[in-house]
Order: C-alpha cells, then structure tokens, then sequence
C-alpha cells in the first residue's frame, strides 16, 4: 500500500505543487502526495511552466485550503515553510510531522529561483525517499542485525562461530558454560533473522555465520571479536578442553 503524504506551505502556490508533483511521478510506487496552504492563493504559473518544462504533469495540481483532507489521515505531513509549520498542528490524521525550510521562489525577482527549488524539493525527497524507505521488505538489514547481537549470549555464539566458522549445539552450550536449551533458543533466533545458517549432520546440527551477511556486518563482527578478546578466549579454551564430535563435509 502506497503512504500518503501531505505538504504544506502558506500559499499552495509554488513550492508545496512543485513536491506533489514530483512525489506522484518520481516515486509514485511507493507514495502518493497532496498540497495545502495555510493561506491558499492562485498558483503561479512560473511554477507550471518549471514543472512543464522539466516533464512533469500539471494536470491535477490545485490550490487548496488547511481543512481539505480534514476526514482523511495521512502518513507524513511536510511542512515547507515556518510560518506553515506552527498551523500543522491543527491538522488531525497525520502519523509523522516534518519540517523542512525552503526559500519561497517568488521573493526572488529572477525567475531561475523556481528551477532551483525545482532542484531543492528534488534532493529533499530523494534523500527523505531513502531514509523513509521500508528495510523491513529486505530480509536483513542493519536493524535486525544491531538488536541481534545486543543480546550477550546471542552476541557471544555469533562471534564464537565468527572465530571457529561451525559448531554444534553441544559446543556452543559448553564454550559459554550454559544450558543447551538457552543456547539453542538464541540460535534459533539469530537463524530467524538471518545471522545464522545451519545443516544437519546424523543426529547433530551445525550452526554457522550466515554466508550471505553483507560486508559492512562482517566488519562489525571482527570489530566485537577484538573488543571481546579476553571473554572469547576463554570461551575458545572451555570450548577446545572438551571431546569434539567430527565434522564432515
């Protein structure tokens, strides 16, 4: 389902048509947008033909007031100006409030300040595009995996397996001195999520860091191996004192 989001400004004229415009062409996959001014007035046809001429549609695009969209929620409101900012608290139905500042483009006497907030709006959206966007729709992102090793047991088995690449369930429980039930919990929630991978060998299972964990979590892992030296090996030495079942492949 595409998110709403509603942009304000004082006038409806320029700057908050210019971003409807772009959000409902450039990223109308994943949002759709609407205008209103806290002061309405006509919109200057200087913000048409920018738009026109930079292959957007203007079709659709009108002045409207604060209470338009009253009966209708929306996603995120954006404010483009601060004198808009303070009347956005009137408006009900709305998730998350954001304010941006763009220069109005008419109280600049040159015409070429409407191409530049043109271009402004354009860099404001991409990057509120990206921070906005949904990493829940990836399997593994950055997220998962920080609230995954912010558990000490969970960060100890991952950097274990980091260090000596498979182990099973019994070398784990006895590396970190702890119940085979406790320890096969966490490994079932570090494979859930993607940390972990694990393939059966008889009766036992081998756990593993997962091959397809991007770079930049690898390097958090040789980083949190370095910073728990001391506690690893003396993991790695409980872990080497006891009878270890073959491993084949």
């Amino acid at each position: 389902m595409k998110k709403r989001i509603l942009f304000v400004c004082t006038g409806n004229s320029s700057r908050s048509q210019m971003a409807e415009a772009i959000i409902n062409r450039d990223y109308r996959d994943k949002y759709e947008a609407f205008s209103v001014g806290s002061k309405p007035k006509d919109i200057d046809a200087r913000t048409f033909t920018t738009l026109k001429l930079a292959g957007y549609s203007t079709s659709d695009l009108t002045s409207k007031p604060l209470n338009h969209f009253d009966t209708e929620e929306f996603d995120y409101l954006i404010s483009l100006c601060s004198s808009a900012r303070g009347e956005c608290s009137n408006i009900s139905g709305v998730s998350e409030t954001i304010s941006w500042d763009i220069t109005p483009p008419k109280n600049v006497a040159s015409d070429e300040r409407f191409d530049k907030t043109l271009e402004e709006l354009q860099e404001r959206i991409r990057l509120f595009a990206l921070i906005h966007s949904d990493s829940d729709e990836e399997q593994f992102n950055v997220e998962t995996f920080l609230k995954c090793i912010s558990d000490k047991t969970r960060l100890l088995i991952t950097l274990l397996l980091h260090v000596e690449k498979e182990l099973s369930v019994s070398e784990i429980s006895a590396a970190l001195q702890t119940h085979q039930t406790k320890a096969s919990r966490c490994l079932a929630h570090l494979k859930s999520h993607g940390v972990l991978k694990d393939r059966r060998q008889g009766l036992r299972i081998f756990y593993s860091v997962s091959p397809t964990l991007p770079q930049w979590a690898k390097v958090i892992l040789d980083q949190a191996v370095i910073a728990k030296r001391t506690q690893l090996q003396a993991t790695l030495k409980v872990l080497n004192s006891t009878e270890r079942p073959v491993i084949e492949h």
